[in-house]
């Protein structure tokens, strides 16, 4: 293999990689996308759209190894690069539909791999903290496409509340929506009114809720466990 994949290939399936997807994450959640919607067009996809897709990239290198194995991982990878940049210069909805279902494919393949990470064996360091983290923003991005692709199928599906504003059905608003229904803050300024949108609102923001609880009780089982398993080595 050559050096540099080989390089890459191992800081993908170290816990280390855990820390960049927590980074690239926080920034495209919190910087990026909120931004692109100020910025011209052609700008707003180099932004977003490019910088999605470099991730995607990174993920396919990291499995290069082993092929045969995550054949779905890298048809998908590179279908939705493929399929988010012919929907930018079609300006075709129906590819832009597509592209939110390849993207929701997507991070549930990257999931399992930072899933794979943070329930390996060994001592529960600060890396699997971080993926955590990640898996936390990565669902509240998967149902922000859901609520992209709910408002798609059944326009009407979310309304604005705020008397001076219209509501505008673009992607960041539905990620504002994710996040504010997941950390249970409910703002109102943007509410569900269709009854699918409102079933996955529901859904959701039980997930928000019990995410935590369950997530903590698995790290610490899993280091009393180490902890146990190191003590009677000894």
């Amino acid at each position: 293999m050559h050096p540099l994949l080989r390089k890459n290939y191992e800081y993908w399936n170290h816990e280390r990689s855990l820390s960049a997807l927590l980074i690239y994450l926080a920034i495209a959640l919190f910087t990026w996308i909120p931004l692109s919607e100020y910025a011209a067009e052609w700008w707003s996809f180099l932004i977003t759209d490019l910088l999605f897709n470099l991730i995607i990239l990174a993920g396919v290198f990291s499995v290069l190894t082993r092929w045969k194995k995550q054949l779905v991982f890298l048809m998908v990878a590179l279908l939705a690069t493929i399929v988010r940049l012919l929907a930018f210069t079609t300006q075709s909805d129906n590819l832009q539909f597509l592209s939110y279902c390849l993207a929701i494919a997507f991070f549930y393949l990257l999931g399992r791999m930072v899933l794979r990470h943070i329930f390996k064996e060994g001592p529960v360091n600060f890396y699997r903290i971080q993926g955590s983290i990640v898996i936390f923003m990565m669902v509240g991005m998967v149902y922000a496409n859901l609520y992209a692709i709910t408002e798609f199928l059944m326009p009407g599906s979310f309304a604005g509340t705020h008397a001076n504003i219209q509501f505008r059905p673009v992607f960041s608003q539905f990620l504002y929506f994710s996040f504010v229904t997941m950390t249970t803050l409910g703002f109102g300024d943007l509410i569900p009114v269709g009854a699918f949108a409102k079933s996955l609102a529901v859904f959701q923001g039980m997930f928000g809720l019990l995410y935590p609880v369950v997530m903590i009780a698995r790290l610490i089982s899993m280091e009393v466990a180490h902890t146990a398993s190191l003590r009677k080595n000894d």
